[in-house]
C-alpha cells in the first residue's frame, strides 16, 4: 500500500507543485492588500445602506458582512469563494486520473498485473488525492498567514485556515464522488468533462438557490451546501458538522467505487 501510494503521488507532483504554488500566491498577494483595509472603509454610508437589503450570500460574495472586520470580509470574498471552487476541482483532476487515465495510456493492464489487489490500488490513490488537497490548504493558508504578518496586519488565522480547509473537506467530497462517476466514463477526456462540468452547477445551483434564501435543508443534497465562508472566521473555528458530513460523504462514495472497480472490466 505505501509502495503504490508514493507511486501516485510522485506521478502526481508536479501537479501539487503548480497548484500549491498557485494558491499560495494568490494567498500571499491577496494579504498584500489587506494593509490598506485596516484604515480605509469599504463604502460609504449610502452604499452599506443599499448593500444591507441584500441577502446576507450575496453580500458576503461581495465582500460586505456586517459585524466582520474589512480584512475578514476581503479575505472571504477574494479567497474564500476561489477556494472553494479550486479544490473541488484540483480533487476531480485527481480523482479522474487515477483509473481513467491509466486506461487511455494503455498502463492499466500493468497496474492490475502487480501483486496487489485492486482495492489497495484505488485507495492508495483516494489517500494521494486527500494529501494532496491538504497540502493546498495548509500552503495557502501559511502563505496568506505570512503576508498578514509582513505586512503587519492581525488577522483571524484560526478562522482563515477552518475556511480554508472547509473548502478542502468539499474538495474531498466532489473528488470522491467524481471517482465514483469515472467507473462508467468510457475515456478519460469525457470523464474529465464531466466532472468539471458537474463541479460548475453543483457550485451554480447552490448560489443561486442560497440568494433565493431557501433551507439549508432543501440544499443538503449539494456537497456546496457544507461550506460557508463567514461561519469558520465569526466562529475562529472548525464546522464540526458539516465537515463530518463531507467526510462521510467521501468515504461513502470510496467504499461505491471500490464495489465497482472490483467488478470493472478493464481494457486496454
Amino acid at each position: 500500500m505505501i509502495t503504490l501510494f508514493k507511486q501516485y503521488f510522485r506521478a502526481q507532483r508536479s501537479g501539487l507543485l503548480i497548484w500549491a504554488g498557485f494558491n499560495g500566491f494568490m494567498g500571499w498577494a491577496l494579504a498584500a492588500t489587506a494593509k490598506p483595509m485596516e484604515t480605509a472603509s469599504a463604502l460609504g454610508n449610502f452604499m452599506t445602506r443599499i448593500m444591507e437589503r441584500l441577502p446576507e450570500n450575496l453580500r458576503a460574495l461581495l465582500g460586505i458582512a456586517p459585524g466582520m472586520s474589512p480584512i475578514d470580509n476581503l479575505i472571504q470574498a477574494k479567497l474564500g469563494f476561489w477556494m472553494a471552487v479550486a479544490l473541488p476541482v484540483y480533487g476531480c483532476l485527481l480523482a479522474v486520473a487515477a483509473v481513467s487515465r491509466e486506461i487511455d495510456r494503455g498502463t492499466a493492464d500493468f497496474l492490475l498485473a502487480l501483486p496487489v489487489d485492486r482495492k489497495q490500488v484505488l485507495v492508495a490513490r483516494w489517500e494521494v488525492m486527500a494529501v494532496n488537497l491538504a497540502v493546498v490548504v495548509l500552503t495557502t493558508w501559511a502563505a496568506l498567514s505570512g503576508g498578514l504578518v509582513m505586512s503587519g496586519v492581525a488577522g483571524n488565522f484560526r478562522g482563515y485556515f477552518w475556511m480554508i480547509a472547509q473548502a478542502g473537506f468539499v474538495g474531498l467530497a466532489i473528488g470522491s464522488l467524481a471517482m465514483l462517476g469515472a467507473m462508467w466514463a468510457p475515456d478519460y477526456e469525457r470523464a474529465m468533462k464531466w466532472s468539471l462540468a458537474a463541479v460548475g452547477v453543483l457550485f451554480s445551483i447552490d448560489l443561486s438557490m442560497k440568494m433565493a434564501s431557501m433551507s439549508r435543508l432543501a440544499r443538503s443534497f449539494n456537497p456546496f451546501s457544507y461550506f460557508d465562508t463567514l461561519e469558520p472566521l465569526r466562529r475562529s473555528g472548525p464546522m464540526w458538522t458539516d465537515a463530518a458530513a463531507l467526510i462521510a460523504v467521501s468515504l461513502a462514495a470510496l467504499w461505491a467505487a471500490l464495489r465497482v472497480f472490483q467488478s470493472k472490466q478493464i481494457e486496454a
